[in-house]
């Protein structure tokens, strides 16, 4: 059985209030998402958190556990008698994290090793000049019919082009209001690195869609990052691909980081998009450069 989504959800941050970091969105947009999926956590075999960004540029732990524990899908060890346990743990791909996180999940999948899983995504940063706006995300993956959910996936890095796009945490110790020093973090995105972006996603996309016998006018949904801005409509042109085909993000969530393709997703779906799609194709694009494609067929 291949995955199959069942559902997503998103969350924002309104404004800069204390409690409102990655770890809270995160938390929102899982909780929304399983409700929308009319699942309970402790429905959940795994949870696969992919946000890159945490408040004050902290490192550790992973948070993967952290959302379990918030969540209650199954905390503690061993599970209870009658009862499964919920496997967490991080996966840090940048942009392209939920389409890594959502190959690893169809692996358990199909193996028949998991029933239910989730990607949880969130960035937020309060550094000088973040790219990124303060975004969580959420897709709850399940079984799926025989010939339906995801069917191929294609990675590929284009570490010539590495420089485009670095982040970089720094300790300056003369930071801080409360505390003496802090992390800061620092982005640099060269003026290439968005074009770049575009060219690589329509190679690795291009090639998915030859090597599984489609066209471009057989994808009936494009579900893309955002960010680079303009990544998804600049595909789609590049792919030959209506624009129209592409869930158009707008607000807070038209620059989010990781949760980027879960905000295209979500409107996908509130829209009946997916239920009608016959073929989804997913891009995204990261650091690296990386870029990563997935073929999902519909049920329509």
């Amino acid at each position: 059985m291949r995955a199959c989504i069942e559902s997503a959800a998103t969350s924002h941050r309104h404004n800069r209030r204390l409690g409102r970091g990655a770890l809270h969105l995160t938390d929102v947009a899982a909780r929304r998402c399983l409700a929308r999926g009319h699942h309970d956590a402790g429905e959940l075999d795994l949870i696969v958190n992919v946000g890159m960004y945490k408040n004050r540029g902290i490192a550790e732990p992973a948070l993967a556990a952290i959302i379990q524990e918030d969540l209650g899908a199954n905390p503690g060890h061993p599970p209870r008698p009658g009862h499964h346990g919920t496997f967490s743990f991080d996966v840090l791909d940048g942009g392209c994290g939920v389409l890594s996180a959502a190959q690893l999940l169809d692996t358990f999948l199909r193996s028949g090793a998991a029933r239910l899983g989730l990607i949880v995504a969130g960035d937020a940063s309060d550094a000088a000049g973040f790219p990124f706006a303060a975004a969580g995300g959420a897709v709850l993956l399940g079984s799926g019919e025989r010939f339906t959910g995801f069917e191929r996936f294609a990675f590929r890095s284009f570490p010539e082009d590495a420089a485009l796009f670095e982040a970089r945490l720094r300790w300056d110790p003369d930071a801080g209001r409360l505390w003496r020093g802090r992390n800061v973090l620092e982005v640099h995105e060269a003026p290439a690195f968005a074009g770049h972006c575009v060219e690589h996603a329509r190679q690795v996309a291009g090639e998915l869609l030859a090597d599984t016998g489609l066209a471009a006018r057989d994808i009936d949904v494009l579900v893309a990052s955002q960010y680079p801005r303009g990544f998804a409509s600049e595909v789609a042109r590049a792919l030959d691909i209506p624009v129209s085909h592409v869930p158009q993000v707008t607000g807070e969530l038209a620059s989010a980081h990781t949760a980027g393709p879960i905000a295209a997703l979500e409107i996908a779906v509130a829209a009946g998009a997916l239920e009608r799609a016959r073929h989804m194709l997913f891009v995204t694009a990261g650091a690296g450069i990386t870029i990563g494609a997935a073929l999902y067929r519909g049920a329509a």
